[in-house]
């Protein structure tokens, strides 16, 4: 099939976030298929491009955390036979949507409602009530991770309003890549014996919403015997270190920084039990959540929408209160103490996780570019 598409996102690998992860993705799998699809997003200050080969990098006249305004892209926009706009991207899908009728047909994927406290928090509020909808009804469909998640977030009455235009594409996983295996105590000085809890997420003010601090603070109340590993860099890791320290934890909670892919999966497999401590509907889908449960393992999150379709309570782990660390506390202790229960829940994670595939994802994307070009 001869198709171009451009995707457009805030961030692309090798940035932390899963808004450029699951962009870079479906790049690499389009081209599989062979589609002609490129990724542009703006220039990554102090990182090493991983991959020009899928990604094209703009500088932008002006760039505020994720938010950008790219100089130029309508003449990459154009030559396309689709645009698929990865959002939120403020500044730019802005320029995009609101040109959208001298460009082709444009597709959105809805990763999240963005969220913050104060005055920042506030401008996000005042986007999703006034500028939003407009944005949203420029585009010919709409994509969510999981209509649970569409339901309950800043987009909900785009899809009541729009239902014909509104999809439900859940994200994969490859479970050959992220499976069981035996893990690497050593690597950590862990002894065999100890508890292993594992984090995976981003350490920076862009994601202050992953929970850490609740987490740290149940893990305050654990048995000696157990260890927590957290996996990601950030502006914030330095203050996250010194709260650790604070809680007299910081012997047995072992920052690893960024991972590569071989190490992360060695993570994976290492630890016991994985926690998504989320507290906000910024977090609208789980991707280390459902990497681990590919490698077999039970998970502890918080119940969100969205993040539910992942974690299923009782089956795979366990779902809890957001924002509290007395609500964390006792299920991570209960795992703790039964191995028995880990292992079952593990198992069904496994089961569960087999079930999220990166191809039919994009074949479902595929049948929605199609649909798009065809009207």
């Amino acid at each position: 099939m001869s198709m171009k598409v451009v995707h457009l996102s805030c961030v692309a690998p090798p940035e932390i976030g899963g808004i450029g992860r699951v962009a870079a993705k479906e790049v690499s799998l389009l081209r599989a298929r062979g589609i002609q699809a490129e990724l542009i997003a703006p220039d990554a200050p102090n990182q090493t491009i991983a991959d020009t080969t899928i990604t094209k990098r703009l500088r932008p006249v002006l760039r505020f955390g994720n938010a950008s305004i790219l100089p130029g892209i309508t003449q990459y926009l154009q030559k396309a036979d689709i645009i698929h706009l990865h959002y939120p991207f403020y500044g730019t899908a802005e320029m995009v949507l609101m040109t959208s009728k001298r460009l082709p047909p444009i597709v959105v994927t809805y990763h999240m409602d963005a969220l913050a406290p104060g005055l920042k928090g506030a401008a996000f509020a005042l986007h999703r009530t006034l500028i939003q909808p407009m944005l949203l009804s420029r585009a010919r469909a709409v994509l969510f991770s999981s209509f649970d998640y569409a339901k309950k977030s800043g987009a909900k009455r785009f899809f009541q309003t729009h239902m014909t235009r509104v999809k439900e594409i859940p994200f994969g996983v490859d479970t050959e890549l992220f499976s069981p295996g035996g893990g690497n105590r050593a690597r950590y000085m862990i002894p065999e014996e100890a508890t292993i809890y594992l984090f995976v997420g981003g350490l920076d003010r862009a994601h202050a919403f992953k929970g850490i601090t609740y987490l740290l603070d149940a893990f305050a109340h654990l048995p000696d015997t157990t260890h927590l590993l957290i996996v990601g860099d950030g502006d914030l890791k330095e203050k996250y270190e010194a709260y650790a320290s604070r809680l007299n934890i910081r012997a047995r909670t072992h920052f690893l920084g960024k991972l590569d892919k071989k190490s992360l999966i060695e993570a994976y497999r290492t630890t016991d039990i994985f926690m998504f401590p989320s507290t906000s509907r910024a977090e609208a889908f789980g991707l280390a959540a459902l990497e681990a449960e590919a490698c077999g393992k039970p998970v502890i999150a918080s119940d969100l929408p969205g993040l539910r379709t992942v974690v299923l309570h009782g089956q795979t782990g366990f779902l809890v209160q957001p924002k509290s660390s007395e609500a964390l506390q006792p299920v991570m202790l209960r795992l703790h103490e039964d191995a028995t229960l880990r292992h079952k829940l593990g198992a069904h994670a496994r089961t569960h996780a087999e079930t999220f595939s990166w191809d039919a994802h994009i074949d479902s994307l595929i049948d929605v570019y199609e649909d798009c070009c065809s009207h």
